[in-house]
């Protein structure tokens, strides 16, 4: 579902969502494209929405940090208001859209994460799992984000042109674990492999 398809986004500055979120009860980090930028230090394309992620097991925090907010359930192409209930991997339910009021553009992409006390565990494969002061990383200014060989193995899955872009501009910039973990994850048919070598 792409992020203009059902209504307008005005994505919430890196600032803005680092702010709200620093009140959350919970682990959280920067995701997307974002996380990308901040691992190479750099910007080089627009972000049509901000994408901050938690914890399955802590979402309920959500409703302390966002409070008065709109929030969507984003899955299989619908929305559907998000009232505090467990969201279930199975059933597709890994986003939650939000928005300052039902009238306003939609402002974060909350992507759910999944890992426990030790480690960040891909939820496409539970087998991949990387322990958290690998898997989040942090700027100078102690900003969290998603390391930069994960953020692209959710990219590389239904490759838009925007993520051969972030491929191109990051993958050269990644140290050789980070490479090695990367190119181990991707299908052998994938394209990025050329990137890797």
């Amino acid at each position: 579902m792409g992020a203009g398809d059902l209504g307008p986004w005005q994505p919430l500055s890196l600032e803005d969502t680092v702010r709200l979120f620093a009140a959350f009860p919970g682990r959280w980090w920067i995701s997307g494209g974002r996380a990308l930028e901040l691992h190479v230090g750099r910007s080089w394309r627009d972000h049509e929405d901000s994408d901050v992620s938690v914890l399955r097991q802590d979402m309920a925090g959500l409703k302390t940090v966002l409070i008065g907010w709109d929030l969507q359930v984003a899955a299989a192409g619908a929305l559907s208001s998000w009232t505090g209930y467990a969201l279930r991997a199975g059933r597709s339910q890994n986003n939650v859209w939000c928005r300052p009021g039902k009238n306003a553009p939609w402002s974060l992409d909350v992507t759910i994460g999944d890992g426990d006390a030790t480690s960040w565990v891909y939820r496409r494969d539970p087998n991949l799992q990387v322990e958290w002061d690998e898997a989040v990383l942090r700027t100078a200014s102690g900003i969290p984000y998603l390391a930069p060989e994960l953020q692209l193995l959710f990219k590389g899955k239904d490759i838009r042109p925007k993520d051969d872009v972030d491929a191109r501009e990051v993958i050269p910039e990644l140290d050789g674990e980070r490479t090695a973990r990367l190119r181990k994850a991707l299908p052998a048919d994938h394209p990025w492999h050329a990137l890797l070598a």
